[in-house]
């Protein structure tokens, strides 16, 4: 490091430029009269007697009196605490300013990218734990880790959390790993490596298009509109055709998606059995969430052409709805975005199965469906 860069560094810790040039003058002759300081740097010799007495103020020196002052710098501890410490301040500064650049305010903006993977694991840990509802993830191992306390926290919200993880197929470790039961509600394993995906809450999604990079950009979307196509995504391509691994079953028969409740039910239906629910969702009259219990009397899908097999996912992604018995009215639940329907179901409780023997009497049947949330 030369002269100027060095006197550069000594102002960053507070010196004026007259004080650091006369530090390392001072440095370069050891003991000398304050007159010869001066003349071996650019103070003045009026105002060299005020700078020497401020540096040892500061610690940097002391000054001796003699016939005339004299000076000597001092033990160079203070001077390197002040550097080291000014150097970590600089570095924390610089990376806090970083953070603050790539990461896009979520609340006021549709959405933003960032440029490391670090980032968007952060966020979206952030969002995982204040959750209310709903996660859908799609990661790896080493993800999951990173993410595992936010999806503790999340489950014992009562939230509902899908996972998929990318696994070997060689190895089943993963579905029997000791710490799936307390952050996971279903886990599924895929075989193919691919990008990692969040989507929580239906309005917040954390995208990266390839889990495997250890240095990626990533997107943050706030947006409904966005979030039911990462969701469809996650849905037909990650969820719905991958095997599973765990389902947690003790907090009863809960479905997230009106899709797969409509999987496991529509041909059980058509055969007879009665099917009560409750459906938690937005009321589109009402514009507010609602939870509304009733039994199932209908189910309509695109190309609903009753066979002796559930329906497809291609028939489920267009119109669907299910009509429900309340009492004194019948009540419509459609699935995400729903429009015409009573309400836009959010998560459906199955409270009871029972097999129809006539018109008022119904008999309990076998264990229902393990279902397809």
């Amino acid at each position: 490091m030369d002269a100027e860069e060095l006197r550069d560094a000594l102002e960053n810790t507070g010196l004026t430029s007259y004080q650091s040039d006369a530090y390392l003058a001072v440095l370069d002759l050891g003991v000398a009269p304050a007159v010869t300081v001066a003349r071996n740097c650019s103070v003045p010799v009026s105002q060299i007697y005020k700078v020497l007495r401020d540096l040892e103020q500061k610690g940097f020196v002391e000054t001796i009196e003699r016939d005339q002052l004299h000076v000597r710098p001092r033990d160079p501890d203070v001077v390197l605490d002040e550097l080291r410490s000014t150097g970590q301040l600089l570095q924390q500064a610089a990376d806090d300013i970083e953070d603050r650049w790539e990461q896009p305010r979520l609340y006021d903006d549709n959405g933003g990218v960032v440029k490391h993977q670090e980032t968007l694991l952060e966020r979206a840990k952030e969002a995982i734990a204040e959750s209310e509802t709903l996660i859908e993830m799609v990661l790896s191992p080493e993800q999951f880790e990173t993410l595992h306390s936010a999806l503790v926290t999340a489950k014992d919200n009562g939230v509902i959390v899908r996972v998929t993880l990318y696994d070997n197929p060689e190895t089943d470790e993963l579905a029997t790993h000791h710490d799936v039961e307390t952050a996971v509600s279903e886990l599924r394993l895929s075989y193919i490596p691919g990008p990692f995906l969040a989507v929580v809450d239906r309005g917040r999604c954390f995208f990266t298009p390839d889990a495997s990079a250890t240095d990626q950009h990533g997107l943050l979307v706030e947006d409904e509109t966005l979030s039911f196509i990462f969701h469809w995504y996650f849905y037909t391509c990650n969820w719905a055709l991958n095997d599973r691994a765990y389902v947690d079953t003790t907090s009863g028969w809960t479905y997230v998606t009106l899709e797969g409740f409509v999987r496991d039910f529509a041909v059980l239906l058509d055969g007879g059995l009665d099917v009560s629910i409750t459906a938690i969702g937005y009321d589109n009259a009402e514009r507010k969430l609602r939870t509304i219990s009733g039994c199932v009397v209908d189910i309509s899908y695109t190309d609903d052409f009753r066979t002796s097999e559930p329906p497809t996912l291609e028939q489920l992604s267009g119109s669907l709805s299910v009509l429900l018995d309340i009492g004194a009215e019948t009540y419509a639940i459609g699935s995400w975005g729903a429009v015409y329907e009573d309400m836009e179901v959010h998560r459906i409780e199955i409270d009871d199965i029972s097999l129809s023997v006539t018109d008022d009497h119904c008999l309990p049947t076998s264990a229902p469906p393990t279902p397809q949330a």
